[in-house]
Formats: C-alpha cells, sequence, structure tokens
C-alpha cells in the first residue's frame, strides 16, 4: 500500500477512490434489486420459500414481481385496483387461475402470469392419507388478519361453535384450526375446549415459512375439513384429496365491499351455486379433487425449469442484468 502510494499521483489515487465507490454504491444497489426477498405479499404463507425450494435455487433471489396470496374470487391480487395507477398496473403479478387473470384484465392490469397456487408447490399434497384418523374433522372458520383490531370476535365464534355442534355426532375427532389473533383470545380458547374440540393455529401468516407446511400436517391427519365460507383452506383440502363442504352461518357476511366500482355481490353465495355439492345438505361424502385443482390452477404448474426462467433466478440472467 506504502509502495502504491509513492508510485500513484494523489489526483489519480483520488479519481481511483472515487471510482471504487462508485463501483460498490452501483454493485450494492444492483445487488439488493436481485436479492433478498422484501416484498411482504410475497412472504405471506412462506409462498416465496416454497417456490424457492421447489425451483432448487440456492441464491437468495427476489421474484421478479408478486404473488398471489391465497385463492380469491375475484381478480387476486393483493390491494385496491382502484388505488393501484397505471405504471403499477404495468408491473408483473404471478396469479392463481384464469379467473383471477381475466379480472385482472377487466380492472386495466396487464403483465400478467398464471403459475396457479404457490400451496400445489409444495412436495407430496397428494400423497395418501394413510395417518388420517377415520371420521376426524378440522373446521376452519373465518378469521380475522392482522389489520382487524377492531372489536372481540368472542360472540361471532361462540355462534359458530353452536351450529357445528348440531354434526358434533358424525364425527370422532374434531379439530378447530382458529388465525393467530384469536389464537391468543383465552376465552376462544376455552370455549372450544370446554365442548371437548382441540384447538390449533399456523401462527402468523406474514413471512411465516412453516405455515403451508403446518397446514399441510395439520390437515392430513384429518377425513374431513369444513369452513364457514369459500377460502383458500377449501380449496387446499379438496386438492390434497380430503372430503370437504360448507357449513354454518358466514361469519362474514355482513361485510360490504367498499371499492369504488365494485358490484355488491356476496360471493360466498354464488359460489355455493357454482359447486352446490359442496354444501353440507347436499354432501354426497366425496373428495370432489377436480374443483380444488382447478380453482388452485394445477394445470398451470410450472416445472423447477421453468419457474426459474420466469422468475429470472439464475447466474446466466444474473450475468446479463449486470451487462
Amino acid at each position: 500500500m506504502k509502495f502504491a502510494k509513492k508510485i500513484i499521483p494523489n489526483f489519480l489515487r483520488s479519481k481511483l477512490y472515487k471510482k471504487k465507490r462508485k463501483i460498490l454504491k452501483y454493485s450494492k444497489k444492483k445487488c439488493k434489486n436481485l436479492f433478498w426477498e422484501d416484498n411482504v405479499d410475497n412472504l405471506y404463507y412462506g409462498h416465496y420459500h416454497i417456490l424457492k425450494r421447489y425451483s432448487k435455487t440456492f441464491l437468495p433471489y427476489k421474484i421478479n414481481g408478486e404473488v398471489q396470496h391465497g385463492w380469491s374470487p375475484d381478480h387476486g391480487i393483493a390491494a385496491n385496483p382502484f388505488l393501484h395507477d397505471e405504471n403499477v398496473k404495468k408491473n408483473r403479478f404471478y396469479l392463481m387461475n384464469e379467473q383471477n387473470k381475466a379480472k385482472s384484465l377487466s380492472y386495466g392490469y396487464s403483465n400478467l402470469v398464471v403459475i396457479g397456487a404457490p400451496f400445489i408447490y409444495l412436495p407430496n399434497i397428494n400423497k395418501e392419507n394413510i395417518y388420517q384418523i377415520k371420521k376426524s374433522i378440522i373446521f376452519f372458520p373465518l378469521h380475522t388478519h392482522e389489520y382487524d383490531l377492531a372489536g372481540d370476535p368472542f360472540n361471532s365464534y361462540r355462534l359458530y361453535l353452536k351450529e357445528i355442534k348440531e354434526i358434533f355426532n358424525y364425527f370422532s375427532f374434531v379439530t378447530v384450526c382458529l388465525g393467530w389473533r384469536e389464537y391468543e383470545n383465552k376465552r376462544i380458547i376455552d370455549l372450544f375446549k370446554e365442548n371437548q374440540v382441540k384447538v390449533i393455529t399456523m401462527g402468523p401468516r406474514d413471512n411465516n415459512p412453516f405455515f403451508l407446511y403446518k397446514f399441510l400436517d395439520a390437515v392430513s391427519n384429518h377425513e374431513y375439513l369444513s369452513s364457514d365460507s369459500f377460502s383458500s383452506a377449501i380449496f387446499y383440502g379438496l386438492i390434497m384429496r380430503k372430503k370437504v363442504f360448507l357449513y354454518g352461518t358466514n361469519m362474514g357476511k355482513g361485510e360490504k365491499e367498499k371499492w369504488k366500482g365494485k358490484l355488491d355481490t356476496n360471493y360466498n353465495e354464488v359460489y355455493q351455486k357454482r359447486y352446490p355439492t359442496l354444501k353440507w345438505e347436499n354432501y354426497d361424502h366425496k373428495t370432489n379433487v377436480e374443483i380444488g385443482e382447478y380453482e388452485l390452477g394445477l394445470k398451470f404448474k410450472k416445472s423447477p425449469n421453468e419457474l426459474r426462467e420466469i422468475f429470472n433466478w439464475g447466474l446466466g440472467k444474473l450475468f446479463l442484468s449486470k451487462i
């Protein structure tokens, strides 16, 4: 270093130092754009980790777009489309099925790729349910999210329990899976436990790489799955070849969409008409796996190579992006 100082003039050393800082700053910015996923929408439910593991990708690349959170009867994008400007609507979005794509196009989004649900990229979702307890059931009542901070949902769960108790005699073992906020409510926990119902949770949904693995393990142990509303849990259960049905008053029935231009449609009623065999009063105790495969976009599932290609995950892509 001392030798370099002697043979390199001060003005040249200054230029090289500035050049070095510029290169380092550029490299840091470039790496930040390519690595270390920080889009919370991609980290929900462990989706990013599932896709990364499935595609056999070891470097911590970012996804070059936004992945749909879960099953949706609408566009599937995690935002009010009337709050997105034209520039945002040009961003890349990865959706679950053809219906989500068609509705997203109608809202003005254009850069859309259908890849199916991240859930279908989990290993062994179609494995034989060799550990399931005969005539056991797991209930997934509608749950709140981290932004639903008002009020105590105790009365809603009390009424839900009253309804599902009417069919307990059909089952040998009963579990209820609560959202993380409800699981922190001792009154709700005690309500179910006092009625000999096992209570579990998958934990928080944000940046939880184990969420859907826990779902897979818990549901695998049960023969039946039920909810009060159409949701991701319903279709995940169907694709796992569980006996799935809707039962109970929808706890979100009173909620109304507040989006400008949104039709006041109760999608729960729409889907009950679309899939009447999933209603308890019509249920034939069949698995109806084809419904889950359609709604979760199984036919759009990509191979590991295809997934890496559309996400731009690879050393070749990294090299070209630096050029």
